[in-house]
């Protein structure tokens, strides 16, 4: 009875104390737990995966990446790791926007494996940046490093410890380069259009594997840090600030030509050199340079590749991404929606905004697409693989088989 009334006279401090306490044992619990995991991950690569000679591994690093903790997690969990299976690890820290794409594209020599240590945007520069190389390409290992891809698994903790699940993820990523399984993965290519002539722009072409965003649904996942303030509410907040908002709507006209496995017509496009002011296409400087990526296709004749099929839509939203058909090849999915409206509706359909579960109107499956947008673009910008870019009428191809992933 005596501790009742102590607790029922000092309810405010107790409480304190028991949230205190559950918090550092909470912690020990976590810390526990992954040094746990760490032992035996370290023994299984002691065990089975150490190099027998030492292999030269590149890490892309951006330490800005996930509020300036993903250089954090990569010392602590992922790079002993690296040391430990033999590999020889020289890290570059991105400081600028292009820094990662300019030095992979100019190294004289590309190491064994290239280690992407950031998120969406650090991997398209890396991919961006091997593309754009005349030799052979060097495969390449994405870790969940990034906030985008680590806010994927929707987990959060009340007392805000580490995650074991996230540093058992780090360490599966890891898993394939030590045990040397790798495959092709196909990437999207992105080209200017000349808007004199029609033809593709010669500024470097950009390559992601994410895709390309553009719209309503995008501008508010951009924008959801400024509600810093909601917490985990954020999104939602971010969603319903547009809920009265103007120009939801893009026009736009494309041109697309149909899914192809490969084919002659496809292996022969010519791509021709055109000098463009810079500044056009993306807030970024580019150079001029002919490209020299040609698809690894089939070499077969199919009728259907050079037909060409316009159509022009008006959309709140467009999501353009590289998929695998039912028939094993890479084509592209370009999503247009337009249900979303202004107004208490829209209100209402913020929890499937938040969680992107809003079906598209309109399907289009393609080899290459091309957008030219109407009306005022100033003010609009293109997210491809989360890098902002201006909205310029643009080519969107698939480039199958493109680059080696260990995954």
């Amino acid at each position: 009875m005596n501790y009742l009334r102590v607790i029922r006279n000092n309810w405010k401090k107790c409480t304190f104390g028991a949230a205190v306490s559950v918090y550092a044992l909470q912690s020990v619990k976590t810390h526990i737990e992954i040094e746990q995991h760490m032992r035996s991950f370290a023994s299984n690569i002691q065990a089975n995966w150490v190099s027998d000679r030492p292999k030269k591994v590149l890490v892309v690093m951006n330490p800005v990446a996930n509020k300036k903790r993903s250089e954090k997690f990569f010392k602590n969990y992922c790079e002993p790791v690296l040391h430990l299976a033999g590999y020889s690890v020289e890290i570059l820290r991105t400081n600028h926007i292009g820094h990662a794409k300019a030095y992979v594209e100019e190294m004289t020599a590309l190491p064994d494996a290239i280690v992407v240590a950031g998120g969406d945007g650090t991997s398209s520069e890396v991919v961006t940046g091997l593309m754009r190389r005349r030799d052979n390409l060097c495969p390449i290992t994405i870790l969940p490093l990034g906030r985008s891809v680590q806010s994927a698994s929707k987990r959060f903790s009340i007392f805000g410890v580490k995650d074991v699940a996230y540093v058992k993820s780090l360490c599966r990523a890891l898993e394939p380069m030590l045990r040397d399984e790798s495959q092709y993965q196909s990437v999207i290519r992105f080209d200017v259009i000349n808007e004199d002539d029609g033809s593709d722009s010669q500024l470097k072409p950009i390559f992601g594997l994410n895709g390309l965003s553009w719209g309503l649904l995008e501008n508010i996942d951009s924008a959801k840090d400024k509600y810093w303030y909601f917490g985990p509410f954020r999104h939602y907040a971010s969603a319903a600030s547009k809920s009265f908002a103007d120009n939801w709507s893009l026009k736009t006209e494309y041109v697309y030509t149909p899914p192809c496995p490969g084919c002659i017509d496809c292996a022969s496009a010519q791509r021709q050199e055109v000098a463009l002011p810079s500044g056009l296409f993306t807030r970024n400087l580019f150079k001029y340079q002919k490209s020299t990526t040609e698809p690894k296709r089939t070499l077969v004749k199919n009728d259907n590749c050079s037909n060409q099929f316009k159509g022009s839509v008006e959309a709140s939203q467009i999501n353009i991404s590289c998929v695998q058909n039912q028939d094993n090849f890479a084509e592209l999915e370009s999503q247009f929606i337009s249900s979303l409206q202004p107004g208490w509706e829209f209100i209402k359909q913020i929890p499937q905004v938040t969680c992107s579960n809003i079906l598209p109107n309109l399907v289009v499956k393609s080899r290459t697409i091309q957008l030219h947008p109407a009306g005022e673009m100033a003010d609009k910008f293109y997210s491809i693989d989360g890098e902002e870019y201006d909205a310029r009428p643009i080519k969107v191809s698939v480039v199958p088989n493109a680059i080696k992933v260990f995954c």
